[in-house]
């Protein structure tokens, strides 16, 4: 019997973070000597993927609020991942970007993950691989680019 596309979109929710728990699982965030939090790794990857954003900004993507943004940020700074710069247009507004030994960092995380997820996958066929990779391109435009249209608009 064929699923409905709410029960399609209910089994996409489900599986979703069932699949990532059980890669992170697996192969915790780490990359050399860097050992994050699941959350310093959240803010990593908004931070890293964004090219830098402000503290309001990391919060609202995070979801979270501001003073507990900043707590994760200050953990990130002291380990020298991220840096803090004021922003040119406004200097009441700080901005947080990637350091070098950030970007060095998660580098090195991103290969690692390529690693882990060809183990993870090794028992699917070629055709399967393409398949997976397909429907994931299909789901990151859905949800990247409508998020990035959002936050313009």
């Amino acid at each position: 019997m064929a699923r409905t596309r709410d029960e399609d979109v209910a089994l996409i929710a489900g599986s979703l973070p069932q699949v990532m728990g059980a890669l992170m699982s697996r192969h915790p965030l780490r990359a050399g000597a860097l050992d994050v939090t699941m959350a310093q790794g959240r803010v990593l990857m908004v931070v890293g993927y964004g090219g830098g954003c402000t503290m309001s900004e990391l919060a609202s993507r995070l979801g979270i609020g501001v003073s507990a943004a900043t707590g994760l940020v200050d953990r990130l700074v002291e380990r020298g991942v991220l840096e803090r710069e004021p922003d040119p247009a406004d200097r009441r507004v700080v901005r947080v970007r990637m350091s070098p030994a950030g970007l060095r960092a998660a580098q090195e995380w991103y290969a690692a993950q390529v690693l882990h997820m060809g183990e993870a996958l090794s028992t699917l066929s070629d055709e399967d691989i393409r398949r997976v990779a397909e429907a994931v391109e299909i789901l990151r435009r859905a949800t990247v680019e409508e998020t990035s249209a959002s936050d313009r608009a």
